[in-house]
This record gives structure tokens, sequence and C-alpha cells, in this order.
């Protein structure tokens, strides 16, 4: 296969790959929404921490939401095939689910995910940031030996550790049925979306590229958009950094407000977001298309295109869905504060078209 064909293979299948997605989240919107007609109270959306962003009136009946649900699920089904003419009903369910039927818990699930990982990142990060293979060995050897010297003296309680992960893990399975809906709902949105993107280039078939779309245009405005996405970042994960010192701030001045354990969530979720901000800038960056030295194995290589348009897709389509409950969820809990602390309104769409310009680059979004 020649590199020409490799190109225009890219796109296909993409284009083919958001035609199933929509196909597949259609069938699963039927028996979701019978579930919840059926059994209202212990339905998904009937969950104790299911905190709606938008109500219907009182004067609706209870079952109109979910009658609504298996509608738009059938409806989906067929317009998962839709001529690109009709990209204005994908874009319609893109904004429904995306923005209007989403709430806030996968962006806190999203980031209490990145905070638990975050300690495992801290800790291989010096490791693999040596070059020689000695030193990574004794790097580890080292950090190992710091670990265990901290357990032995009790700064670090292990059992207690123990104990805090068994919690966790019980209380996601309380969790989880719900968690994976409101996970669905957001996905659908993306998906929508994605599908919605397809029909606009398919549409463009015959017509000449508009220059905006060209790999040199893309890596300009790819590179504004993508360091626009790490300035986002900043004001929560910065904001989080002082609660390294005495004077912790976050929308106003904390003193001793807050235990060691909130705070040490704190900055793992501060270290995440900044992490995050990083990860924006490889849209850009060389480390985007070929692995760096400390990677394990892969460095050298270059980097398949999906491995980093698909998580940067997601954490986009996340973002700016989340952006309107996050907003109305501020104002309605008198927090004016967090709408600056997390501009998730700039955040993703920046990062969304940091991603289309990097795609554009590599050659998986082409306009046909």
């Amino acid at each position: 296969m020649t590199p020409h064909t490799t190109a225009q293979a890219a796109p296909a299948r993409t284009g083919r790959a958001a035609v199933l997605a929509a196909f597949l989240w259609s069938l699963t919107a039927v028996p979701i929404g019978l579930w919840q007609l059926l059994d209202p109270e212990g339905g998904p959306f009937g969950h104790e921490l299911y905190e709606p962003t938008f109500t219907l009136p009182d004067g609706v009946p209870g079952w109109a939401a979910p009658a609504g649900l298996i509608a738009a699920g059938a409806v989906g089904v067929l317009a998962a095939r839709a001529r690109p003419r009709l990209w204005p009903l994908t874009a319609v369910y893109a904004v429904v689910f995306g923005m209007l039927v989403s709430t806030m818990s996968p962006i806190a699930f999203a980031g209490y995910v990145c905070a638990f990982l975050m300690p495992a990142v801290i800790v291989a990060a010096p490791v693999l940031l040596v070059r020689s293979k000695v030193g990574r060995i004794i790097t580890g050897a080292a950090i190992a030996g710091l670990f265990l010297g901290l357990g032995a003296v009790g700064v670090v309680d292990y059992p207690a550790v123990g104990d805090f992960l068994t919690m966790l893990g019980g209380r996601l399975a309380e969790i989880g049925t719900f968690m994976a809906v409101q996970v669905w709902v957001v996905a659908g949105g993306g998906i929508w979306a994605a599908l919605t993107l397809h029909l606009l280039l398919q549409g463009r078939e015959g017509r000449p590229t508009p220059r905006w779309l060209t790999p040199p245009s893309a890596a300009r405005w790819g590179r504004a958009a993508s360091w626009i996405a790490f300035a986002c970042a900043l004001p929560y994960g910065l904001t989080r950094m002082t609660w390294l010192t005495p004077w912790a701030w976050m929308g106003g001045p904390l003193g001793e407000e807050i235990d060691t354990a909130t705070r040490v969530w704190g900055l793992l979720l501060g270290f995440a977001a900044l992490g995050g901000g990083v990860l924006c800038l490889g849209m850009t960056r060389k480390w985007g298309e070929r692995w760096p030295f400390w990677v394990p194995v892969l460095k050298g290589r270059p980097v398949a295109p999906m491995v980093a348009i698909i998580p940067a897709t997601v954490m986009a389509a996340l973002f700016t869905f989340v952006a309107v409950p996050f907003v109305v969820m501020a104002i309605r809990q008198d927090g004016q504060d967090l709408i600056w602390a997390f501009p998730f309104y700039v955040w993703g769409p920046a990062l969304g078209a940091a991603t289309l310009a990097y795609a554009v680059r590599r050659g998986v979004v082409t306009p046909r």
C-alpha cells in the first residue's frame, strides 16, 4: 500500500467508525430508555447522585423523558447513516446529549481517576527520565527504598492505604451502573459530534480544499490552539499548588480549613490538571509525532496518529460538553470563581481545534 493510498484510507476508516459508533449508541439508547420508563426510581436517571443540569417543567409527565430517549434511539439508528446534507440533525444530537442531558458526574469521575494515577506517574517519572538502563535500575531501587523507609517509620500507613483502596473499590461498585450511563450520555454527544464533522467533510467532495484545512495552515492555527489549551490548565493547577504552602487558596484563602487527606487529593488533582495541560502541547511538538527517549521500547519510533487523537478527542469532547453543566452548577452554588478556575468553555474547543489540526497534519482528517 502506497503512502497516498494510506492517507486516503485513514479518513474513510474514521468515517466508518463514526457511523458504526452512532448506530451502536442509538441501539443502546432504546433499552436504557425502557429501563428508566419501567423503573423510574431504580433506573439510571433516578439515582441519588443524579443531578440534572436542566429539568423539564412540572407539567410534563415523568414518562416523557425516557420515552423521548427511546424515540431518539430509534431515530438515531437511521440518522447514523445520514447523508451529508442532514448534518444539522446529527449536530442536534451532539448538542442535546453532550450539553443538555449530560451532568458533572463524568468530569468529576475523570478528574479523580487521573488524580488516583498521579502517584504512579510521579514515582515512574524519575526512572523513565534517566537515559541509561543502569541508572534506571539504581533510581528505581532508591525510590523503592524510600517508600519502604517511609512505611517503616510510620510516615506512610500502608494498611490504611489498603483500607482506603478497599473502600474506594466498594464505592465504585455501588455507583458503577449510574456512572456508566452518565459516561454513555457524554460519549453519545462526542460520537454524534464526530459524525457531524465527518458529514461536513464528506459534503465537500469534489470541492477544492479550503486553505485553512491544508497541513501548513493547520500547523499554524493548531499551534495557537494547543497553547491556549495549555493555558486553560494553569488557573486550576497553579491554584491547587498553593496547597503546598501555608497559604492554601481556592476561590479565597482556606487557612487551616482543609485536613491532610483533602490537601493531598487537591494536590493530586492539581498535578493532573497541569499534566493534562502539558499533554495539550503534544499536538504540535515533536514528541507528539515520535516517541521520546524516556518511553521504553517505543522510543524513537513514529507515534501512531490515533494514539494521540483518540484520548485528545475524548478529553476535548468531555471538556466542551461539561462546560454548560459546570457553569450552571457554579451559578446555582454561587461559585462564580469556579467559572474562571475551570475554563472548560475555552479549554475544550481549543483542545478540539488542536486535535483537528494534528489530525489534518497526520492525514487522518481531510476534506474530500
